[in-house]
């Protein structure tokens, strides 16, 4: 008799899900940190309304990062119970958030090298995701 036990596939891919959002959320950590320690970019944004500029720090990438990796995850599984393909709908949908994301940096970074990081930033996070969690997805 055996003592062992197998995860069941829900729990295998929550375990997949995870590490993408961990892997994702690391590599903007360390996009941030190259551009923030390394090369001495502020990455700044522009004040909506005319005020104060925002910096974009540690604590927001983190934060946003794993809320996004979180909202993504969530449409994974959506799709993957209410549609047939989940895998390439997945992968249709994300690009086209991920392509639209990029105006925020386009329009709101303040000065080229903040809009270079940021956009660096959005790119490492969609290339951990996108693919990461279509390989969780279902392909049928």
């Amino acid at each position: 008799m055996s003592n062992t036990t197998s995860a069941s596939p829900t729990r295998q891919l929550a375990g997949r899900r995870i590490v993408c959002l961990l892997a994702a959320t690391v590599a903007a950590v360390i996009v941030w940190l190259i551009a923030h320690t390394a090369l001495d970019i502020d990455l700044m944004t522009k004040a909506q309304g005319g005020g104060d500029p925002q910096e974009i720090g540690l604590a927001m990438v983190i934060g946003v990062t794993i809320l996004v990796g979180l909202l993504a995850w969530g449409v994974v599984a959506l799709l993957d119970r209410k549609s047939p393909n989940a895998r390439g709908r997945w992968t249709v949908i994300a690009s086209i958030i991920f392509v639209v994301s990029l105006f925020g940096p386009l329009g709101s970074g303040q000065g080229g090298s903040s809009k270079a990081a940021l956009l660096c930033l959005h790119l490492v996070v969609a290339l951990i995701l996108i693919p990461g969690y279509a390989r969780t997805a279902r392909k049928d």
